[in-house]
């Protein structure tokens, strides 16, 4: 039981991911405006710079999510412990770059390996 409500949490937040990078470049920068306008009163910074920080932020915050689900997941199998750390890392840089590869046919977005890195030391992050 306990491996299959891990299995159905990772799946339902790789949908959410999915989700979240089939949405076009517009949208998704409205999204992100949102918090930025809510933080820009706050902190002495251009919008720009902000901008960028609530959406790589956003792309670790998912990412930290997904790393510890699947190492979540994979602690339902019998493994040494350091194997299930590099199991979740990397099969979040394996989701990554199939994420960011998705990207490439979405109008106004576009796949970059610097997010597959961001998105990875998210994972991390989330294993840590």
């Amino acid at each position: 039981m306990k491996k299959n409500k891990y299995l159905i949490l990772t799946i339902l937040w790789m949908l959410f991911i999915f989700v979240m990078s089939q949405t076009p470049g517009n949208d998704s920068s409205k999204q992100s405006n949102f918090i930025v306008d809510i933080i820009i009163h706050i902190l002495p910074i251009t919008r720009d710079t902000l901008s960028f920080i609530v959406r790589k932020c956003a792309h670790m915050t998912e990412y930290a999510i997904l790393g510890w689900l699947a190492f979540a997941f994979s602690g339902t199998f019998e493994m040494r412990q350091k194997v299930h750390y590099i199991a979740a890392l990397g099969f979040a840089f394996c989701y990554a770059s199939t994420d960011e590869f998705h990207q490439l046919f979405i109008p106004g977005r576009s796949g970059q390996f610097t997010d597959v890195c961001i998105d990875t030391a998210g994972a991390a992050i989330g294993l840590l």
